[in-house]
């Protein structure tokens, strides 16, 4: 009955997708569609701000007399039609531009480190996924084994060998074992949940057969580190914009050209004109803006410099915890499982003969789980460290 409620939890209103077909759900997943999304609105952003701005168009009524307002009585006299056009001396606002798409191309890493976290996190939902499937078993083999103990209890109460305690005590710990059941239960509840914010309602399943444990320990000879990409890409931007900031001082240059129409009634034709004109950098608008891209750019600078540092201590930390639970485990699987299965074995016997206490057959059984329990939490736990690695040295994830 339980492998039945365990089973329906993972077929009901879903459909069993492979491994590979998941981390392609990922794509499309609302955290890295936003981020896309801030990609690409940061270069839409440099399209405007690298741009030169609209040319102005200009119309306007001059020197008409105040009394009459007619337009043939002064020979200055005229409606102006005037066009002006700002423009940089320098390649400022191309460097504007190329910076907000380096910027963009840092959010785009950003969106591809994204999937990268989340196909982590997968992993790390199948691995403990995996680790509750093996505790189930650990569990249920237990409860078979307490089955057989409380039949051999029962027997020697009937002899006389044994107290009614002894049957008490082995019914309370059936119980028990059975409690850790329906808690396991309630622990796939949850991982079903954390698909199905990964891959969405109909996509909570896993075809078992398609997870590719064997990467865990295939080392990549690729590797793509989007979060070092993307700083490297914000420092590039920094640096454009610090070099925008400095020829921000060549003022940009309005030109403008006029043709007045006039009445012509002193024989002279119409009017042209043209100017030229610039602001003067007397304020410190030109001086606050360089300020600040020299700051950002030594901030973007530093944060490289961290992120490598970091990553360099992440990794020497978790190929230690590694190396420290693969000799636990080697511990453990060549020792301590074959002597508590052995002393397991043994007290069974010997209480099956009368020559045992009750108490002793539960510490044995009791051991024995406890180290078959932490053998699946040590396989756990040092596989979610593997996976870490991988993603912190930008190894590739999926096959």
């Amino acid at each position: 009955m339980l492998k039945f409620l365990i089973l329906s939890l993972f077929t009901s209103s879903s459909f069993a997708v492979s491994f590979n077909e998941a981390v392609e759900i990922l794509t499309n997943h609302s955290r890295v569609e936003s981020m896309q999304g801030v990609s690409r609105s940061v270069t839409d952003s440099g399209g405007s701000k690298g741009s030169w701005g609209d040319p102005m168009f200009k119309l306007s009524a001059k020197n008409f007399p105040k009394d009459s307002l007619k337009r043939d009585e002064t020979p200055m006299t005229g409606i102006e039609f005037g066009i002006s056009q700002k423009t940089s001396l320098t390649n400022k606002y191309g460097n504007i531009q190329e910076s907000f798409n380096k910027l963009a191309k840092s959010y785009e890493y950003e969106a591809q480190d994204v999937k990268r976290e989340l196909t982590k996190s997968l992993w790390e939902i199948l691995i403990l996924k995996r680790k509750i499937n093996e505790e189930v078993d650990i569990l249920k083999e237990n409860l078979v084994w307490l089955s057989k103990m409380l039949k051999v209890s029962k027997k020697l109460y009937v002899n006389g060998k044994t107290s009614q305690q002894a049957i008490l005590d082995i019914e309370i710990r059936k119980s028990e074992i059975e409690m850790d059941l329906n808690g396991r239960e309630s622990e796939l509840l949850k991982i079903k949940d954390g698909l199905k914010y990964l891959l969405g309602s109909k996509n909570s399943m896993i075809e078992e057969a398609t997870i590719p444990w064997s990467i865990l320990d295939k080392k990549s000879k690729k590797k793509n580190d989007f979060k070092e990409l993307s700083l490297k890409s914000k420092v590039q931007s920094k640096d454009l914009a610090l070099k925008a900031a400095n020829k921000d001082y060549i003022p940009d240059i309005t030109f403008s050209l006029g043709y007045t129409k006039r009445s012509n009634i002193d024989g002279r034709g119409d009017f042209v004109g043209a100017s030229l004109s610039f602001p003067l950098p007397f304020s410190g608008d030109k001086y606050s803006k360089k300020g600040v891209a020299v700051h950002e750019k030594y901030t973007a600078k530093k944060n490289l410099e961290n992120y490598k540092r970091v990553r360099e201590r992440d990794r020497s930390i978790l190929s230690h915890q590694i190396e420290s639970v693969e000799k636990d485990l080697h511990i453990i699987n060549s020792k301590t499982i074959r002597f508590a299965r052995n002393s397991r074995s043994i007290t069974s016997k010997s209480y099956g003969l009368g020559n045992s206490s009750y108490v002793e057959l539960l510490q044995s059984e009791l051991k024995l789980q406890s180290i078959l329990m932490l053998k699946s939490r040590l396989q756990a736990m040092r596989d979610s460290y593997k996976i870490a690695l991988k993603y912190t040295s930008g190894e590739n994830l999926s096959e």
